[in-house]
């Protein structure tokens, strides 16, 4: 028992400290991708536009595949693995590869399509060029959810496999291609060049996946097996995850339509200022739950409980000592930090000030945002997607209230005061009911 235990420990730090170095890279590049953006195009139309534009293509990727899918798919996916064996398990895999590249298809085409009624719903205080510009630069990202469909599920093996290295090493190749496309071509094309770019980082993040699936030797077969016991048990635990995961899209898919109707360039200084926040959550708080994940799944598939609430409370710990810190930091020194990273070019005072006081709010849902991955993932692990749904769709709405309410007054610091409020919610109700679970299960 304590051997085992010593290993997974073990196993657990490696991970994480992997995914919170090559996160830290990743991030290092957003910040320079974020200076490259403010200093050549300030906090203006164009790219209010381009963050507009993720909307779309993010919440796609995000019911379809994202979230949902490694929710569902890597507790039953390590059990075949460890139960049935690899040829079990790679017929599983191929199945839902293929399942979630028919469906972004489908359902990209049909948002291509109907992008002139959907751009007055995520912006509808664009002005009509600015309309134009947001259809266009969306239909050309909604390539992007049919390349990170299979990027996503390779990464869920990986994971599943705890090999972790190129897993986390994709998103810096990803910022990488964005920022060679702001290099090299947005002096000719614009925000279009940004966009290739973006393009060009999803296929990097790909390729670097496809590299480290390697040594796992896993073969791809064009089978869809509908009536796969476990495809359809992955099926049904995708479903609660897939209205729950994009809760967090949701809240900015609102907010950048609140923030459409406030001064130019609102979208952009929220986006920049969420950013932010998430470099302590990504290092920190979505390293360390990703690397507990695997370990709290085959505790959870032994049905060895003490283990499991452990080793969440290790990791909870661990979380907390770095991400009470982070919040701190970004909360006391945010116009510092926004003038450094950003403060260039037409990124002018105005822009860094209102985007300081959003991130010193922000900088409050460090911990609990961090916290949150931790308690999703531990449902996750006993194969209940259904409680971190309902509790992320409840803090939605709470989050969009304090929004929408209080913008007219407070401006853009009412959409950072409304995320920290359901996030806060979120934590404490999903805390309390793992903890009946776990007391319960002791």
């Amino acid at each position: 028992m304590f051997k085992w235990l010593n290993q997974h420990n073990h196993r657990f730090s490696h991970g994480a400290a992997i995914l919170s170095v090559t996160a830290f890279l990743s991030y290092g590049l957003g910040l320079v991708r974020d200076r490259l953006f403010a200093h050549n195009f300030g906090a203006g139309a164009e790219l209010d536009a381009y963050n507009a534009a993720f909307i779309i293509p993010d919440l796609l990727l995000n019911i379809l595949v994202a979230g949902a899918l490694q929710a569902a798919f890597i507790p039953i996916f390590t059990d075949i693995w460890h139960k049935k064996g690899k040829d079990e398990a790679e017929k599983l895999a191929n199945t839902v590869l293929n399942a979630g590249i028919i469906a972004v298809i489908i359902i990209g085409t049909l948002a291509a399509i109907f992008m002139p009624a959907l751009s007055k719903i995520i912006a509808p205080g664009f002005a009509p060029h600015e309309q134009i510009l947001l259809i266009n630069l969306t239909r050309l990202l909604l390539l992007s959810p049919i390349i990170f469909s299979i990027s996503n599920t390779l990464g869920a093996i990986l994971v599943s496999q705890k090999s972790y290295f190129a897993y986390g090493l994709s998103p810096v190749f990803y910022n990488l291609g964005i920022i060679v496309g702001v290099l090299m071509f947005s002096r000719s094309h614009g925000i279009y060049g940004v966009v290739f770019g973006t393009l060009a980082g999803a296929l990097l993040h790909l390729g670097i996946r496809l590299l480290g699936m390697r040594p796992l030797k896993l073969k791809y077969a064009p089978i869809l097996n509908w009536r796969d016991y476990n495809f359809r048990r992955i099926v049904v635990l995708m479903i609660p995850k897939m209205f729950g995961h994009p809760a967090e899209q949701l809240i900015f898919w609102a907010f950048t339509a609140i923030a459409s109707t406030l001064a130019v360039g609102s979208i952009t200084m929220l986006s920049f200022a969420r950013n932010f926040m998430s470099v302590p959550v990504s290092l920190f708080g979505i390293a360390f739950a990703t690397a507990s994940f695997p370990i709290l799944s085959q505790a959870a598939s032994r049905a060895d409980h003490c283990e499991f609430v452990s080793h969440f409370w290790e990791s909870a710990k661990k979380t907390l000592l770095f991400t009470v810190p982070s919040g701190i930091i970004l909360f006391f020194f945010s116009v510092i930090i926004v003038k450094i990273f950003l403060g260039s070019g037409k990124f002018d005072d105005r822009a860094i000030f209102t985007t300081a006081s959003v991130l010193s709010i922000f900088a409050l849902s460090v911990p609990t945002e961090s916290i949150s991955h931790l308690l999703a993932r531990s449902f996750y692990a006993l194969q209940d997607t259904l409680m971190p749904v309902i509790f992320s769709l409840l803090g939605f709405g709470i989050a969009i209230a304090v929004g929408w309410t209080y913008a007219p007054t407070l401006g853009l610091s009412a959409l950072a005061w409304g995320f920290f409020a359901g996030s806060v919610f979120k934590i404490t109700s999903l805390g309390i009911l793992l903890f009946k679970r776990t007391k319960k299960l002791r």
